[in-house]
């Protein structure tokens, strides 16, 4: 465990290059980012170096006061994920964050270090203490992070709202950790256990620890934040938390369900897989509705990690069953597919980052096109991800919905009932649906940015990225393909933590329950032989198209008489269209027309059209929550009426009903 206490040491050195002098910021910039890629690959080896183990015993790694820190099966698949994510956004930091400089860069570098290093303690605490302290380092760090160009508008306000809602997170889990802990002899994990607690405390601590976790994963109704959030930070740190803050969400309830809450009750089951089938459903729908890039990715999030919870609500469901070795299969799907997302969103939103720096910092959708004459080297890292999160063969993305796929055909293996098959249709349904959803948002979103022409003038000023952001993402694509290619080392060894150090059934064996490609009788991916067909079918496409005039017509576009123009191109509005009148009650558009003036005698007047799609969440649920508080807030403000006498009377009367309270309730 040598390797992770020196990754511990670089985290530590970078995090003190913000006491740099001010004139050799870009130095400490450079500094902190190696430190940061340094120690993540410390963290990464010896993580997969423990899981390539028996992973019999905890890994003790060091000792902080009262604050345990070890490793262990469970937490050595997220020190993997945090390892690799944060060598991947390091790299790429070290050319973009460059951007930043004169703009508070030392700051930046050091939190970014820290943001990472925060992440890796919360996986490494063994007792409550630690991991709420370690939690609550993440949660402002990233706070900070978001509110880093608070000078732009809207920054403030949104990095505010992130704050609000990741501290009543942290409330929640707090709760659940007291009641935990109500009857445990130490705040030890090893030690944390409700079984010898009644139900109802079983079932308070489970709804304390759901609420805390979804609402860091930006689960439906709890996600409000994410979509704000994740834009609004600078993009190498917004690829650190959907790629790897997100799976915290899904280290946390995993280890409330596998170590601390004892049997798993039918309706938690019922409850997680409800609500994650939605999350996918509702974030993949906003996803193909927006055009800030980088909000489109966030709803992705959303939509990914209701996919990861699906997972594990299906293995929850299955364990409340007697087939506990099919339930495996969903916890396996979960972690392998939150593995893989931690790679596919993070390459999306460093390309994000890419394009922003090659174009003046623009987001929006509807004035890109063409870029990938601009940013060849972006556009083809782009769309290795894009395939990815879209679900398609031979990428990553496939695997981890595959196996989700697999997980609910279980439900109606295990013949446990009606319901059980009722669940595993609704599933098929709203995950088909949502995987429908992403395929057409991240055509859209392809499509739109880099094909076709630029839709205004600043595009075509476009340039690529520096090397250290082009390396990153290529990486990242490299990653994204071998994991979907060769992707049976990655389901044994996921199959190996779940299999040897969650459940401890003494009725499973050490056999992987997990083979892949499956048998045939129930559906197999062969990535092999799919890679082989390709590789025939494009040396067939390229022998067709080596004299261009058989595949390829180049015309001029009939336009009713006049010069096109490259607006008149499909927007990514417009191709969203049937898909937003398909779901109009859910969504809610409101769309605004002006005419402003007669913009020819001949062909009518100019036009403006405003649509607009409220988050009806917010619209319907947080926002009378808060015009609640500012109301009571505004009540109480009244007995605050300035006097000491009337404050001291407030004192004694607080004082009386304690003591008739006391008095009431003696033994």
């Amino acid at each position: 465990m040598n390797l992770m206490i020196i990754g511990c040491f670089f985290y530590i050195l970078g995090m003190l290059t913000v006491f740099r002098p001010k004139h050799k910021e870009i130095w400490a910039h450079y500094l902190a980012q190696a430190a940061t890629i340094v120690g993540s690959a410390c963290v990464f080896v010896s993580a997969l170096e423990y899981i390539l183990t028996d992973m019999s015993v905890v890994a003790p790694i060091f000792v902080m006061g009262k604050f345990v820190f070890a490793m262990d099966g469970w937490s050595a698949v997220f020190l993997a994920i945090t390892g690799l994510g944060g060598m991947l956004t390091g790299i790429y930091g070290i050319g973009y964050g460059a951007a930043y400089k004169g703009n508070r860069l030392r700051m930046l570098s050091a939190l970014f270090t820290t943001f990472v290093f925060s992440m890796v303690l919360v996986t490494l605490a063994q007792d409550a203490l630690g991991f709420l302290v370690a939690w609550e380092i993440m949660a402002l760090v990233s706070f900070l992070l978001v509110n880093h160009e608070a000078e732009k508008k809207g920054v403030w306000q949104t990095a505010y709202q992130y704050l609000v809602m990741t501290h009543l997170g942290t409330a929640s889990i707090m709760i659940a950790f007291f009641v935990v802990g109500s009857g445990a002899n130490s705040l030890e994990f090893s030690s944390l256990s409700i079984e010898s607690l009644d139900i109802g405390a079983r079932n308070l601590a489970f709804l304390a620890a759901f609420i805390g976790f979804a609402l860091k994963a930006g689960l439906v109704p709890l996600h409000v934040w994410l979509p704000n959030a994740h834009p609004a930070a600078p993009s190498h740190v917004s690829a650190l938390m959907s790629g790897v803050m997100l799976n915290m969400a899904l280290y946390g309830f995993g280890r409330f369900i596998f170590n601390f809450l004892g049997p798993v009750e039918f309706w938690w089951g019922v409850l997680v897989f409800s609500l994650a089938l939605i999350s996918a459903f509702i974030g993949a729908l906003y996803a193909q509705m927006a055009t800030d890039m980088k909000r489109i990715l966030a709803y992705s999030s959303v939509e990914n990690m209701g996919i990861v919870f699906v997972g594990m609500g299906t293995g929850m469901l299955l364990l409340t069953t007697n087939h506990k070795e099919l339930a495996m299969l969903g916890f396996v799907a979960a972690i392998v597919h939150a593995f893989n997302h931690s790679i596919m969103k993070s390459l999306l939103f460093m390309s994000a980052g890419s394009i922003m720096h090659g174009t003046g910092g623009e987001k929006n959708i509807e004035k890109m096109g063409g870029l990938s004459k601009f940013m060849p080297q972006t556009a083809a890292f782009t769309l290795v991800g894009a395939m990815a999160l879209s679900a398609l063969p031979l990428t990553n993305g496939f695997v981890g919905e595959w196996l989700t796929f697999k997980s609910l055909v279980q439900l109606v293996n295990a013949e446990a009932g009606t319901g059980f098959r009722l669940l595993a249709a609704f599933g098929f349904l709203l995950l088909g649906l949502a995987a429908a959803l992403a395929l057409g948002a991240f055509v859209r979103f392809y499509g739109v940015i880099f094909l076709g022409r630029p839709r205004i003038n600043a595009i075509e000023h476009a340039h690529e990225s520096p090397l250290s952001m082009t390396i990153a993402m290529g990486l990242s694509a490299f990653l994204i393909l071998a994991m979907g290619i060769f992707c049976v080392p990655v389901v044994d060894l996921a199959a190996k933590v779940i299999n040897n150090t969650l459940v401890n059934l003494p009725a499973l064996n050490n056999t992987l329950i997990i083979t892949f490609p499956t048998d045939t009788g129930t559906g197999s991916y062969p990535p092999l032989a799919l890679v082989i067909l390709l590789i025939i079918l494009g040396v067939i496409l390229y022998l067709l198209s080596y004299k261009k005039t058989i595949l390829v017509r180049r015309d001029t576009t009939w336009n009713c008489g006049t010069i096109s123009t490259n607006r008149q191109q499909y927007s990514a509005t417009g191709f969203s269209k049937p898909v937003r009148r398909a779901f109009e009650g859910i969504l809610k558009p409101t769309r605004h027309k002006s005419y402003l003036h007669n913009a020819h005698d001949y062909f009518g007047r100019e036009v403006l059209y405003k649509l607009s799609l409220p988050d009806r969440f917010t619209d319907n649920f947080y926002q009378p929550i808060q015009h609640w508080l500012v109301k009571t807030a505004a009540f109480l403000r009244q007995i605050q009426a300035g006097s000491v006498r009337l404050y001291v009377s407030y004192v004694m009367l607080a004082m009386i009903l304690a003591l008739m309270w006391g008095a009431m309730y003696r033994e």
